[in-house]
């Protein structure tokens, strides 16, 4: 498992990501969240947001940069990172929970494919959910072993599919999250 980041290691991170998102962003960075949309955010939720994803959004911007369609907004309209959240989870798919709770999709890569953070695990793992086709089951794949590793591969363009300079691990393909089935039966 890879280290976490320690906090002088995560200013560095978020002063190259700020640069980073400035040159990238799709029409400009968004403005930040406030504290009060913040608190919000928990309370739908239910969870606290990891630190590293709270300073995305309190110091970059509310969404909108990243790879994929962008980093979504916590907020918008019942399609943002929180406000769609509580949706994820209650519906069913085949009379069965389809979303994990603790998880927070945080991007959308295009095709109902998204990034999410797995806000229960230690070293915020970044998941990959994949919708099933023609009766196939959804697939969820593990793209990160950290939300910092993630943020890394972001910027050295790195695709998800494959093991960055910044990962411990070889990658020997597609990883599938062992813990989806215990996840989804403590949904139901």
């Amino acid at each position: 498992m890879p280290e976490l980041p320690r906090p002088a290691d995560e200013d560095d991170l978020l002063r190259r990501l700020v640069a980073w998102a400035e040159r990238t962003a799709h029409g400009g960075l968004a403005l930040t969240v406030t504290d009060r949309a913040m608190e919000r955010a928990v309370e739908v939720f239910g969870l606290p947001l990891p630190a590293l994803l709270r300073r995305l959004y309190g110091e970059i911007a509310d969404g909108g940069f990243g790879p994929g369609h962008g980093l979504l907004p916590l907020f918008n309209g019942g399609f943002g990172a929180v406000d769609g959240y509580p949706a994820r989870i209650s519906s069913r798919s085949g009379g069965r929970p389809w979303w994990p709770r603790g998880v927070l999709p945080v991007l959308h890569w295009g095709s109902g494919q998204y990034a999410a953070v797995d806000c229960t695990s230690r070293q915020e793992l970044v998941l990959h959910y994949s919708p099933g086709a023609a009766g196939a089951d959804d697939t969820w794949l593990v793209e990160s072993e950290s939300l910092a590793e993630w943020l890394e591969s972001w910027m050295d363009g790195t695709p998800w599919q494959r093991s960055g300079a910044h990962s411990s691990r070889t990658f020997d393909g597609p990883i599938l999250w062992e813990a989806l089935a215990a996840r989804l039966g403590a949904a139901d």
